[in-house]
């Protein structure tokens, strides 16, 4: 098939078009990716962060209990 001057402007705008969709759906894909990645190391992170909260808690509490003990014992 034989396509005119017009036709062919367009179908170039076509194929312009097409390579930025492209390369939009490509970086929105990376996007998504990254922000999966980050949103799961912000979970382990997070968990992380309050089990070391937790321990220092506990050992918060295990040193106010053994200063009580020696100040119990003057």
């Amino acid at each position: 098939m034989e396509y005119n001057e017009e036709q062919r402007a367009i179908i170039h705008r076509m194929g312009e078009i097409s390579a930025r969709l492209d390369a939009a759906v490509t970086d929105d894909r990376t996007a998504h990716e990254t922000v999966s990645i980050t949103l799961l190391n912000l979970g382990v992170e997070l968990s992380a962060a309050m089990q070391r909260s937790n321990e220092i808690g506990a050992l918060q509490k295990q040193w106010g209990d053994a200063f009580r003990e020696f100040l119990d014992t003057l």
